[in-house]
């Protein structure tokens, strides 16, 4: 006899069953299009390209959940729980094919094997998962699971967790009754089960436990069935949405933007209204877990600043949910406004101001993020409608926009200064040498800040040593138009870039060498959205090719410790964090201490988003708070690769640094001071307690 069992044993008019599914499944559906439909109402963007990449990353952060298991507790219980729960619902598909389709696969070494043993260990493992995530939540309650506004509606995480864990319970008491009951000759295969039903053997008669049977059989069924309609208006919409966003997500580098097209008869000049986002922006808000992942390394939110991301998804979640019903009716009809609103339905009524610009759009909740919501983004089209039509922006951009229409640069200097850096220097320009192998771009701060032109000297002085074919641009450079990208003023960025990429075109240019990570990134990513192509090298990068392949060679000792700071757009944008510290490693002497926070979860210097040209009203200031974190590691300097983390992390260690001793460098310092020979090259060290020109 062919080891089996019989489906509906000890079940009568099981085709009430059938009723509750259909029932089930009808308030399911119609809550996932009451969602979905609000989605729509958003512009349109292709997301379902690259298929085989886009499966490729649901397996990586849905099935095998990659970034949640960075935090091991939540990682593991979210494992146990999602991999336990899929498997039994394998096993009620083999159900149906078994009973409703007739097709007997339920029998024999698969019945044992899966049906039985898999299926009881699956059980017992999402038990768990599910313990674990109620004691988290009701007992450790970690800040980053606190709610951060109340939901009319919205039941508490323990109220869902204990009706899972009743479905889940509920189910071996049910199979542990049949066991008993039926002495079934294959129990030993069900271990969970079978525990249960001698639980129960040992104080109730055979009668009690068929009538108990049949009651909690219906009783399971329901609330299982129950769980699969509210599903679609709960916050565990997630276990739905979740998957379909990561699929969803951006395949494109990190950090490209939307370009606007001011060509067109009617722009849309950022994001007034709900109906100013993608479809995507609008899939995103439904997604969000809640898990607080964001928020706990979001360089504002951990000093004290208005923003809080987790809390700007949920409130634009919310109204999605109050005012996409509405608008949501009005495309149906045909009446979606032609033109762009002047007054924001979004900033202020919805998203604070104070948090919008607090954001220093570092990716670094983007980063962390398990269903890939993209926080910065909505973000910065929200920064473009304030600042395009609104003209309602912090009042220290004013000048610093002024600077970059005027000038071509945040410092306001004339384009006559902008070589002045090179003095005593044997620095060609690019209209000399029209066949140099590389374009260096200083950027603004190595030609206007005293501190950066030192670190553009450190790197032209590398460049000679190793014979790298080089000129600059000079009077012709202009800033590439980063600051007022990511501050929302979006014509002065496409003003800046068109200029830029004219002059690049015109000759010729196939490599550039950055200086900055800002300029790294907007050459390679939003220049060559606008039809830039070129290949961009960032001068850490250059510098590490050039000592490994011995062009380079570091002779002398420079520090004892050193920790390294890893810039943003360098870091998380760029994805580039083994060249600084390879470099670094070939440093004689250099002993590298990494921060709590480094690689992909370093903390922001606080410079990033154009916030290098706003004050902090708030709270601690984010460059003390990363130099703390710098101090701490008993490190004698700290290394950099961007200007504008330069200058905060400079003001941060001179602040809190009493003893003045810790430098903060550059990597091309520290590399010229390696391969000086016969001491230090009194180029232009720098301590902590230099002023810098902001």
């Amino acid at each position: 006899m062919a080891a089996t069992r019989t489906v509906y044993w000890n079940i009568n008019n099981e085709w009430i069953l059938y009723l509750i599914l259909v029932a089930a499944f009808a308030v399911f559906a119609y809550g996932m299009w009451q969602r979905v439909r609000l989605w729509f109402i958003g512009r349109p963007e292709v997301r379902w390209d690259q298929v085989r990449a886009r499966l490729g990353r649901v397996w990586q952060h849905a099935a095998l959940q990659r970034r949640l298991s960075q935090n091991r507790v939540a990682g593991v219980f979210h494992i146990l729980f999602s991999w336990g729960f899929a498997i039994l619902f394998l096993g009620t598909l083999v159900v149906m094919v078994h009973e409703d389709f007739r097709i007997r696969i339920m029998q024999g070494a698969f019945y044992l094997w899966f049906q039985s043993l898999v299926l009881d260990l699956a059980g017992l493992l999402a038990m768990v998962g599910v313990v674990i995530a109620w004691v988290r939540r009701g007992i450790v309650k970690p800040r980053a699971l606190s709610r951060v506004a109340d939901r009319p509606g919205l039941l508490p995480d323990w109220l869902f967790l204990a009706h899972i864990l009743l479905i889940l319970w509920t189910g071996f008491w049910v199979e542990g009754i049949r066991i008993v009951a039926t002495d079934d000759p294959w129990a030993a295969w069900s271990p969970v089960g079978l525990a249960h039903g001698r639980l129960l053997a040992s104080f109730l008669s055979l009668e009690a436990m068929l009538v108990l049977h049949r009651v909690l059989w219906w009783f399971h069924m329901t609330i299982s069935f129950a769980l699969i309609a509210h599903l679609p208006y709960s916050k565990m919409v997630h276990i739905l949405t979740g998957p379909v966003n990561i699929f969803l997500s951006d395949l494109r580098p990190a950090g490209i933007l939307s370009t606007t097209d001011l060509e067109s008869e009617a722009p849309v000049l950022g994001a007034a209204s709900l109906w100013d986002f993608s479809w995507k922006d609008l899939a995103d808000l439904d997604a969000c877990t809640e898990c607080g992942r964001c928020q706990e390394n979001c360089p504002a939110f951990l000093t004290g600043k208005p923003l809080n991301p987790k809390k700007l998804i949920l409130d634009l979640q919310h109204h999605l949910h109050t005012r996409g019903p509405a608008l949501a009716l009005a495309a149906m009809k045909g009446e979606r406004p032609g033109e762009q609103p002047f007054e924001s339905e979004l900033v202020g009524p919805v998203v604070d101001p104070e948090a919008l610009w607090a954001c220093t759009t570092c990716r670094a909740c983007m980063e962390v993020c398990p269903v890939y919501i993209e926080h910065v983004p909505k973000i910065v089209e929200m920064r473009r409608h304030q600042v395009m039509l609104q003209g309602e922006f912090p009042q220290e951009l004013n000048l610093t926009f002024k600077n970059l229409e005027r000038q071509g640069n945040p410092w306001g200097l004339g384009a006559h200064t902008r070589t002045q850096w090179t003095e005593g220097l044997n620095v060609p320009l690019i209209a000399d040498r029209p066949d140099a192998e590389y374009l260096f771009w200083p950027g603004c701060a190595g030609a206007y800040d005293q501190r950066g032109q030192k670190i553009a000297r450190a790197i032209v002085q590398l460049l000679d040593r190793a014979g790298v074919s080089y000129a600059i641009l000079g009077k012709e450079e202009k800033c590439t138009g980063d600051s007022a990208r990511r501050a929302g003023n979006e014509m002065l960025f496409q003003q800046l870039a068109m200029e830029n990429i004219e002059t690049l075109k015109a000759y010729g240019v196939k490599k550039i060498i950055t200086h900055c990570p800002h300029c790294f990134h907007t050459f390679d990513k939003d220049y060559r959205e606008m039809g830039l192509d070129v290949e961009v090298v960032h001068h850490t990068q250059l510098l590490a090719r050039l000592v490994q392949e011995g062009r380079l060679k570091p002779v002398r000792k420079v520090a004892e410790a050193v920790t390294y700071h890893d810039s943003c757009y360098l870091g998380r944008y760029g994805g580039e964090f083994q060249a600084p510290r390879a470099l670094l490693r070939a440093l004689p002497g250099v002993e590298l201490r990494e921060m709590e926070r480094h690689g992909s979860t370093a903390m922001c210097c606080g410079a990033g988003g154009a916030r290098m040209w706003m004050e902090e009203h708030h709270g601690t200031r984010i460059n003390i708070e990363r130099s703390r974190q710098a101090i701490a590691t008993g490190a004698t300097t700290v290394a950099t690769n961007c200007p504008f983390c330069m200058t905060m992390l400079s003001d941060g260690v001179a602040a809190e640094d009493g003893s003045g001793q810790i430098r903060v460098l550059d990597l091309a310092e520290l590399l010229l001071e390696a391969v000086t020979e016969g001491g230090s090259t009194g180029s232009e060290q720098a301590v902590a307690g230099t002023v810098q020109n902001r």
